[in-house]
This record gives C-alpha cells, sequence and structure tokens, in this order.
C-alpha cells in the first residue's frame, strides 16, 4: 500500500479479558487486575502501585480537554477503537491515518519486567507480545504495526528474542531497560545491538530506560511509603500529586539526554553503523541543541577523553537515530538541524494528548507552509523507511 500519513507513536488500552485470554492460567493470582478506582472508573492494578491506574486518560480520544476526566471513566465509555484491532482501523480512517506503530502501556509491561520470577517475566511478555501481533494487529498487518517488547532477563534473553519477534513478523522492538540488565550501557549489551543490526530491526526507546533492579528497589520503597501511611500517590484522591503528576509528563527532558548520550559517546553506533534507535514520545524541537552541545563537548574534550569516536556525536545522530513527536512547531522550524531523515510525527491516540480526529487539521496547521517533500518524509516517508513498512 502507499502511506500517506503514518503515526510513528500510538498506543493500546488493554481489553478486558487481555490476561485471562493470554496469559497461563498458573500465572493468573499474579495478573494485573481490573479494579474501581477513586470515582467509581475501572482502573488497573499493578504491581509495587498503591494506588490502581485509572483508564481515564487514556480511553477517550476526541474527547474536549476541559471534560477528560482521570478517574471516573469506565470500558463502556472508553472508545473500542482503544482495545479492539478492527476498531482501531475505522478509528484511523475517521482520522485519516493509514498507518500506526503501536507501544504497550509502560505500567503495564514494567508490571512484568520488575517481578522476580523469571518465568512470570517472560509469560508477561509473551502474553503481552502475542495478544499484540495475534489479536490486535491481525486484522491488518500492513496498517497495525506492532512493536515487540523485550524481557529484562539479561542479554543471552533479549538476543533471543530480537531474532524470534523478527520471524514472527514484527517489523521493530521496544527495550524498556538495558539489554544486558545494566543500569547504564555497557559492553555487554552489544551482542544485542549486533542482532538487531543483523536482522535489520529498529530499536525502539519510549522516553524510560529503567532496569530490572531499579524497578524492585521502587517497589519496595512504595511498599515502605504505605506502610507508613505515605503511598497515596495519585489516583484522583490528592490535587498536589495529580498536579505533579501532570508536571512529571515533561520528565522527558532530564532522562531522554542521557540516554541519546549513553549511545553515541560509548560507541555504540561506531560498532553497529548500521543499527537504528528511534526515541518514541520526546518531541525534537530541543535536539539541535543538545546535537550543538555535544559537538562542542566533544571537540572540546576529545584529546584526552580518549572518546571511542570518528566523527562528531552529530553525525551519529544523523546517521543512526530518530525521534517522535506529536505537536512541535519548534521541531518543524528547526527541521533542518533536527534532520529531515530524523523525525516522524505521530497522533499518541488514544492518550489524552492526541488530536483525534483531527490530525490531519493539526497536519495542515503545523506543516502546512512547509515543501511538499519535506512534509511527506516527517508524516510518512520516515517511518515507511526506518521501520520497513510494505515489505
Amino acid at each position: 500500500m502507499r502511506y500517506e500519513v503514518i503515526s510513528a507513536d500510538a498506543h493500546i488500552l488493554e481489553p478486558p479479558n487481555i490476561w485471562e485470554t493470554w496469559l497461563p492460567k498458573k500465572y493468573q493470582d499474579k495478573a494485573p487486575k481490573l479494579v474501581k478506582d477513586v470515582d467509581g472508573g475501572d482502573a488497573w492494578q499493578f504491581a509495587g502501585a498503591p494506588q490502581p491506574d485509572p483508564i481515564g486518560l487514556t480511553s477517550t480520544p476526541g474527547m474536549p480537554y476541559d471534560q477528560f476526566r482521570w478517574t471516573g471513566v469506565t470500558y463502556e465509555e472508553a472508545r473500542n477503537g482503544c482495545y479492539n484491532g478492527e476498531a482501531r482501523l475505522a478509528d484511523m480512517d475517521i482520522d485519516g491515518i493509514d498507518a500506526e506503530i503501536l507501544f504497550a502501556p509502560q505500567r503495564t509491561i514494567g508490571h512484568f519486567l520488575g517481578d522476580e520470577d523469571d518465568d512470570f517475566v517472560l509469560a508477561g511478555v509473551d502474553a503481552y507480545n502475542n495478544f499484540l501481533f495475534d489479536e490486535f494487529c491481525a486484522p491488518d498487518h500492513d496498517r497495525l504495526i506492532g512493536a515487540g517488547q523485550i524481557p529484562s532477563l539479561g542479554i543471552d534473553v533479549a538476543v533471543d528474542y530480537v531474532r524470534k519477534l523478527k520471524a514472527k513478523g514484527f517489523k521493530t522492538v521496544a527495550i524498556s531497560n538495558w539489554p544486558s540488565g545494566g543500569e547504564s550501557v555497557s559492553a555487554e549489551d552489544d551482542p544485542f545491538w549486533a542482532a538487531a543490526a543483523e536482522e535489520g530491526m529498529p530499536v525502539c526507546i519510549h522516553i524510560n530506560v529503567i532496569s530490572r533492579n531499579a524497578r524492585q528497589r521502587q517497589r519496595k520503597a512504595t511498599e515502605a511509603a504505605v506502610k507508613k501511611g505515605g503511598g497515596t500517590l495519585y489516583g484522583g484522591a490528592r490535587p498536589d500529586a495529580n498536579a505533579k503528576a501532570v508536571g512529571g509528563l515533561a520528565g522527558v527532558f532530564s532522562t531522554v539526554p542521557s540516554t541519546i548520550g549513553q549511545l553515541i559517546f560509548t560507541g555504540v553506533f561506531e560498532r553497529f553503523p548500521d543499527l537504528h534507535i528511534s526515541l518514541i514520545e520526546t518531541g525534537v524541537g530541543w535536539i539541535p541543541h543538545y546535537l550543538e552541545s555535544a559537538d562542542d563537548r566533544y571537540w572540546r574534550n576529545r584529546s584526552w577523553g580518549n572518546i571511542p569516536l570518528s566523527q562528531p556525536p552529530s553525525y551519529y545522530w544523523y546517521r543512526n537515530m530518530s525521534a517522535t513527536f506529536i505537536v512541535d512547531r519548534s521541531g518543524i522550524a528547526l527541521r533542518h538541524w533536527v534532520g529531515l531523515d530524523n523525525m516522524m510525527w505521530s497522533t499518541d491516540y488514544p492518550h489524552h494528548g492526541n488530536d483525534w480526529p483531527y490530525s490531519r487539521k493539526v497536519i495542515s496547521e503545523m506543516m502546512g507552509h512547509i515543501d511538499t517533500a519535506e512534509r511527506h518524509k516527517i508524516i510518512a516517508g520516515n517511518a515507511e523507511r526506518i521501520f520497513g513498512l510494505g515489505r
């Protein structure tokens, strides 16, 4: 098919019966639980969370901003396109979207990645990957492009999964922790980068990279806080907590620059020139400043720093990396510095930051003034190339 508009970052709200259908029976007692939030809406209870996670901001695309609710929303009110592949295609048709790259809810995946039982980690990741590919995306694999999740069980499992997922038909994989399990990039991750490059599988990072050990530490800290009476962290019970949660959405700027720096300055792309890594939901308008600063540090410190690069850092960004954005007028204005081949527009459907069903209007307002060929790269061509769509 010919792709005119591709959302390079979209999401799925778990259907109510996902775990009963896809997770083995022996693990049902540890599965995420569908419960009620503080206002009677539906919510998912995840491991390590003091309160359930409401579905309100991930289930009502098209609702006016001033009517969005975090709590009190049930699956009966949610759009079917949030959790059903056939219905998603219909919503995409309304919005004028030809294809979506689909990413798992981070809290859902974290429920499994942070568990102490290796078998449960694998069971949960397999359950989600199989649901994604064999159920949600099954109505049209040319339009619904799922990102397969990599487990948090070390380098051998990570390498095995990138090959298995490619063989199954996935076009890309997502990592939520460094492949070898460390707290930062290390040489132990190299077999994974090598396998991904060999398989032609772009690797996606959705904002955060959190190790299995860090997830377990967070859970223990939360449990301790709850025991002391300080565990009401979110869910609509405390307005100050809600405000902090909204403010935390800007956290991309405290984590993603470090991720880029680790990948580039440790020589990952020097060693694996065919590897591509996409940063998802990070925005792009800030990247030119980052690249300018990174190149400046490189030139000033390369003589004594033993930096394992043969080119300045920006070279590897332009050759090996990309990022997605939703509304980013700064990024469009600076698109030649970001890199016309390195930026991809997205809807973030069905999360509350999306503009369904007016995505074409948003594209026109944000990019209608730029060259047609440039606009096509940003809204479709780059995603088609990077993720190998239509092949």
